[in-house]
C-alpha cells in the first residue's frame, strides 16, 4: 500500500496555477520582549497564531541569502524613521541586544493576501552589534547579526600534536602518547 503524497497549501496553490507571494519576517528575542516584524504594511497573523507588525517602508534587511552560503553570511537589519521617543527606547535596549537570537522567516500569502502554511524558518542568527544614528529629525537603528552556524569566532584546530597542546596548555598530557607524532590535515 503506497502512501499518498501530501503537498503544503502553498505547493497546492502553485500546482493549481495560482500565485504565491512571499515576505520576509524577523523575530527578535530580546530579554524584555519578543518582537515579530515583517517587511510589509499593517499587522498580520500567520497560520501558527503569531502576530506580526509591519515595518512598511521603514525597515530593510540586507545580506540575506538562501542556500548553503546563507549559513555563514552576516545580515544587517535597518529600522529607519524612528522618532525621539522610539530612539530612546532603542537606546535603552542596547544592553539586551548583543547575543540575543534573531530568527528570519518567509511568510507566504495567496492572491488575496491571506497567509498560507506556517512561517518557514530561513535563518537563525545572533545579534553581534547595534547602533543608533540620527538623520535629520529621525533616527536609524542598525542591527548586525551573525548566523549561528558561522564559525569565524571559533579557534582553528589544525594541529593535534603533543607539542602544540603543550604550547597551548602546559602540563596537559592528552596527546603525549598520540599514535600520530605529526600534524593531521583533512584531505591528505
Amino acid at each position: 500500500m503506497t502512501q499518498p503524497i501530501v503537498f503544503s497549501d502553498a505547493a497546492q496553490l502553485v500546482l493549481a496555477g495560482q500565485r504565491v507571494a512571499a515576505a520576509v519576517a524577523v523575530k527578535l528575542e530580546l530579554a524584555s520582549e519578543t518582537l515579530n516584524l515583517w517587511l510589509g504594511n499593517g499587522s498580520i497573523r500567520s497560520n501558527d497564531g503569531q502576530a506580526w507588525e509591519g515595518l512598511g517602508r521603514f525597515g530593510a534587511i540586507s545580506g540575506l541569502e538562501f542556500g548553503a552560503k546563507a549559513a555563514t553570511q552576516p545580515i544587517s537589519m535597518t529600522l529607519s524613521g524612528l522618532d525621539a521617543e522610539l530612539a530612546a527606547i532603542a537606546r535603552s535596549q542596547y544592553s539586551q541586544m548583543r547575543g540575543r537570537r534573531v530568527s528570519v522567516y518567509a511568510l507566504l500569502f495567496d492572491e488575496t493576501k491571506r497567509p498560507i502554511d506556517y512561517p518557514y524558518l530561513c535563518m537563525l542568527a545572533t545579534i553581534d552589534s547595534a547602533s543608533l544614528k540620527r538623520r535629520g529629525d529621525a533616527f536609524v537603528l542598525e542591527v548586525a547579526a551573525e548566523p549561528i552556524f558561522n564559525t569565524k569566532h571559533m579557534p582553528a584546530l589544525n594541529l593535534v600534536t603533543d607539542a602544540d597542546q603543550q604550547a597551548r596548555y602546559p602540563g596537559d598530557r592528552i596527546f603525549d602518547r598520540s599514535a600520530y607524532p605529526h600534524s593531521l590535515y583533512w584531505n591528505q
